[in-house]
């Protein structure tokens, strides 16, 4: 897909009406690059949402939101059935501290704790490099304490995706990051120009000066190590990495990673609230190497096709190329157990305007818009009854898993005066609220 689709939007405020920003593309940007790149053979029976599971394996354990604190209490190596706790619990908030809104904070937290949410997705992430990288990072990390301070068993996830521009030069390497690369340390910025594909491949992809970086070049693992360190440092205790394959055309085995990872693992074993780390990314299927996964779990987007003959309606299906249910890989994780099969989540993703909306143009596209654009659109007891559908379609789709639900995406076709979606029920702090906080907790609540 051009770039020129994934045009997003940073503005507004849950209250505001105004156009403040314009950026390259926010994540997820899942255009046709990174959707070839995603795509893996495979046979696989699908299902819909009136046939059985995949599997008949044994289903993995599940969370219970209502179970004892010790449920989400853990000191190192995160087992399965803690995982997948998380995993049960899950949101996707992109991002908190919105719009710099302390207000708006503070109700995303009160959200948080009411409904019971445990993993917070996207809560901060990285896309264009910030102005004042210190400031940035002291912001998340006051962020996360505030969060933290509501609720100490909150698992924060931040994101680091597959773009790099010239704001990189600007940013000092320190002494650390040569270091746990067994580098002597030089007094200097990072190199944008090093962090490229050597043969010119995708340059200026997201915008100029804004490329796709490559995953084997020293300095772009210098750079992701960086910010991976100081967001661990910040109490984040999960990373998504975006759509990695992108990154590592030159290295289909994603070795670069395994050795990335194990470096960032190491690092938090020792520094992380909790002693670890999780490590996710868009992938359809997963990374298996001497029997052992790259990732801890895996994300992907739920992929809604749209209802034919029915305007605007959208339903779930597993059969497709680029679709993750019942596909992922097995093997030994991460955090040292067994996997028959990697758990992993489905979101509303968000990744640009087609400039189509309403219209039926196929593709990846529902109605013309992104899966959140879609969703934005339905009525508030459509929004409502579909999260519920989806919940359910999910479960008895897979039993490995997860619906993420969406509590904070950016909007690329605006809804009214709204250019996030917020779940939060309408309020002072929020008054663009889409209001589906009560559903939510009434879902996990049912279980």
């Amino acid at each position: 897909m051009a770039a020129a689709f994934c045009i997003m939007v940073w503005c507004g405020g849950c209250g505001g009406s105004s156009l403040d920003k314009m950026s390259s593309p926010l994540p997820d940007e899942d255009d046709e690059a990174s959707s070839d790149s995603e795509k893996a053979d495979g046979d696989e029976e699908g299902a819909d949402g009136d046939e059985e599971p995949f599997s008949e394996e044994e289903s993995p354990p599940d969370g219970d939101a209502d179970g004892p604190e010790d449920a989400w209490a853990f000191d190192g190596p995160i087992s399965q059935e803690m995982l997948e706790n998380y995993l049960s619990r899950a949101v996707s908030h992109q991002f908190l501290y919105t719009d710099n809104d302390p207000a708006l904070l503070e109700d995303d937290i009160r959200m948080f704790t009411d409904i019971g949410a445990k993993f917070i997705g996207r809560a901060s992430i990285i896309w264009d490099t910030p102005n004042d990288i210190d400031a940035f990072f002291e912001q998340a990390a006051a962020t996360a304490a505030q969060a933290h301070a509501a609720d100490p068993t909150l698992l924060l996830q931040a994101g680091l995706f597959e773009t790099v521009d010239t704001g990189v030069n600007d940013v000092p390497v320190p002494a650390w990051a040569f270091e746990a690369y067994g580098r002597t340390p030089e007094e200097r910025n990072f190199r944008y120009d090093e962090m490229l594909y050597p043969d010119g491949r995708h340059v200026d992809f997201w915008r100029e000066g804004a490329s796709v970086p490559d995953i084997t070049r020293p300095e772009m693992q210098l750079w992701i190590y960086y910010r991976a360190r100081r967001y661990i440092d910040g109490g984040f205790e999960a990373i998504h990495f975006g759509v990695v394959e992108f990154m590592a055309e030159t290295d289909p085995g994603l070795e670069t990673y395994f050795d990335l990872f194990d470096r960032v693992r190491t690092y938090a074993r020792e520094h992380a609230r909790r002693h670890w780390v999780l490590c996710d990314a868009h992938h359809m299927v997963g990374v298996v190497k001497d029997g052992h996964t790259l990732f801890d779990f895996l994300s992907y987007p739920l992929r809604v096709e749209e209802v034919e003959n029915e305007p605007y309606q959208g339903r779930l299906v597993a059969e497709g190329d680029d679709r993750i249910y019942g596909r992922t890989l097995g093997g030994v994780t991460p955090g040292g157990w067994t996997a028959e099969r990697l758990p992993y989540l489905v979101e509303v993703d968000n990744w640009g305007s087609s400039g189509q909306g309403g219209q039926n143009i196929g593709g990846i596209w529902i109605w013309g818009w992104d899966e959140i654009g879609w969703f934005a659109r339905l009525s508030e007891p459509e929004r409502n009854q579909w999260l519920d559908y989806a919940w359910n379609w999910v479960r008895q789709t897979d039993a490995y898993g997860h619906f993420q639900f969406p509590t904070r995406r950016v909007l690329a076709d605006p809804v009214g005066e709204a250019y996030w979606y917020y779940a939060n029920r309408p309020s002072s702090s929020c008054g663009l609220g889409f209001n589906q906080e009560g559903a939510i907790k009434a879902i996990w609540e049912s279980r």
